[in-house]
């Protein structure tokens, strides 16, 4: 007979992370994960080495396969501006389309007051600076090119930026109206224009 296709890393990590969206890591029993990948505990920790191990893995393959490539996708666009309007426009999409209000994985993470550990966190904190980090890089560029309002900091600016994903997300999985998220980003980007118009 021939031996079952083993599962590699990727595959139990994209049956694992469901579960932790949405149940939480804490919530997430090991029975859950168990039946989710298929593996037994043994296999599991054999692996991953503990809960909390599977879990980190799951934060860096949800943000290598959901964040980053967005990021790459709108640091190629040549208006600074509109890149983090499509960013936002984006992420205010996917928000309301969420059939099933799990947001995601590493805002939930941040937002969770369960007992995730301290390494498990300060990850969930270093992946979402990546995202800051991008918003800091556009308006650092928008405002070499003299498209930047008087009085907005990059850095600030990147940081209430950030606070607007978090918003958008966590206000989705109560109240997915697209509507209310739409006006969430028109608001941010009002700041990013003379005048306050929120149009590029």
């Amino acid at each position: 007979m021939p031996r079952p296709r083993s599962l590699t890393n990727e595959d139990l990590l994209d049956r694992a992370i469901p579960i932790f969206l949405g149940k939480g890591y804490a919530g997430a029993s090991l029975r859950d994960l168990t039946e989710a990948t298929g593996l037994s505990a043994a296999a599991l920790y054999h692996r991953y080495g503990d809960k909390n191990g599977l879990f980190r893995a799951a934060i860096d393959r949800y943000a290598d396969d959901m964040m980053v490539p967005l990021l790459e996708r709108f640091a190629a666009e040549d208006d600074p501006i509109a890149a983090i309007a499509g960013l936002l426009a984006n992420l205010s999409h996917v928000s309301a389309q969420d059939p099933h209000r799990m947001g995601c994985l590493l805002v939930n993470s941040a937002m969770d007051g369960g007992p995730i550990s301290a390494e498990a966190r300060a990850q969930v904190h270093a992946r979402l600076s990546q995202l800051e980090a991008f918003f800091r890089d556009r308006l650092e560029h928008a405002r070499d090119q003299g498209r930047l309002p008087a009085g907005i900091e990059p850095p600030a600016q990147a940081e209430l930026l950030l606070a607007t994903v978090l918003a958008l997300r966590t206000l989705a999985r109560l109240d997915p109206d697209p509507g209310r998220l739409d006006r969430l980003v028109a608001d941010a980007m009002s700041r990013l224009h003379p005048g306050g118009s929120g149009t590029p």
